[in-house]
């Protein structure tokens, strides 16, 4: 008989969850309407107040159900972000920024051109990759279209970005060119020649990766070139999504990036690279954590990972920062100096508090 009681209950559980997505759709669909509504009341679409009162009415009912107030907290999050997610969409569609608009992603069959290019079709635009990945037809139109499109992206590297726009002097495209790199320093001069030949240039910096669904907790970087308008019309694709959008100073980008990107990545590198040859029979939860960021870190473009560390003229400052703190923590523990260490770890929360902060 315990097998027909396991069937049972079971039976039961897979009833549940049947009944629990049916309400997940309805409150996604209930979130769309929220939306409609705060794009008619010229509302954020992101309600922090609002959220907070969701996660404290969502621990109170866990509590009273005896279910760990963490569950309902990660539960509640993975539904708010799917509302969000669908708010999105629906802006981004009802703003139609690119209505009867062609745009040209250079480099378009890449991961992050593919990104770009759902993210331009769902604003309206008709969108080719000119990339010697894409189909014929495809980089056939992109080809024709690139001399007069609205919008030309290039999501390409550094190097080769910098070679394209120097290519196109002698006769600049007509809409705005802009390009995603991670490095800036290549492409300053290159630029502002193409600016000076008539071109329309801006420079953004896409701060995640093109897995990125939900844009609401993603740093946009719209870099200053000079040229108002043409920034404003790019900043224009981006308003209608909950990004966050953060302006700069072309100039400050690299220096800015030596440590959100160099620095970040040559730690999980070097990790990565300290890991014992065969595997652990257990793992600690900050040992898990590290693994799974470090292993994300090293599976990604080795082209472009090394593009971040060579071509970033204030790498090198980074780096060195982190050998010197390697350094000192080496010379701490092999002096046995438990007071050394100490202010080691408290100069690290100063410095981690500074930055939860700021973010």
């Amino acid at each position: 008989m315990p097998d027909q009681t396991l069937e049972l209950l079971r039976d039961r559980i897979r009833q549940l969850d049947l009944e629990l997505l049916a309400r997940v759709a309805e409150r996604v669909r209930l979130a769309r309407e929220v939306g409609e509504i705060k794009r008619q009341l010229k509302r954020s679409t992101i309600d922090y107040a609002q959220e907070r009162e969701v996660f404290e009415r969502a621990r109170a009912g866990a509590r009273e159900r005896g279910l760990d107030p963490a569950v309902a907290e990660d539960l509640f999050a993975t539904l708010i972000r799917a509302s969000v997610a669908v708010q999105d969409e629906d802006s981004l569609r009802i703003a139609a920024v690119g209505a009867g608009k062609r745009a040209v992603i250079v480099g378009g069959a890449g991961r992050m051109g593919r990104w770009l290019g759902r993210f331009l079709s769902a604003q309206g635009y008709t969108t080719g990759a000119l990339d010697p990945a894409a189909e014929s037809s495809e980089r056939e139109w992109a080809r024709g279209a690139l001399p007069d499109a609205d919008l030309v992206v290039c999501s390409t590297p550094p190097g080769a970005t910098a070679a394209l726009y120097l290519e196109w002097l002698s006769s600049p495209p007509r809409g705005v060119v802009v390009d995603i790199a991670s490095i800036k320093t290549l492409l300053i001069e290159p630029i502002r020649a193409l600016q000076q030949a008539g071109g329309r240039v801006a420079s953004i910096h896409p701060m995640f990766g093109p897995s990125t669904v939900l844009l609401r907790d993603a740093d946009v970087v719209i870099c200053d070139t000079g040229d108002a308008e043409t920034t404003a019309a790019v900043e224009k694709l981006f308003t209608p999504t909950t990004a966050h959008i953060v302006r700069m100073p072309l100039a400050d980008h690299d220096r800015i990036m030596a440590d959100l990107l160099s620095l970040a990545h040559a730690t999980a590198i070097a990790f990565a690279l300290s890991l014992p040859e065969t595997d652990h029979p257990v793992r600690s939860t900050t040992f898990q954590a590290l693994a799974t960021l470090a292993a994300a870190v090293v599976r990604e473009s080795p082209d472009v990972y090394y593009e971040i560390q060579a071509m970033n003229p204030h790498s090198a400052t980074a780096l060195e920062r982190l050998r010197g703190a390697i350094d000192r923590i080496v010379e701490s523990v092999t002096a046995q100096d438990a007071a050394g260490f100490t202010a080691l770890l408290e100069e690290g929360q100063r410095r981690t508090v500074r930055e939860a902060k700021s973010s």
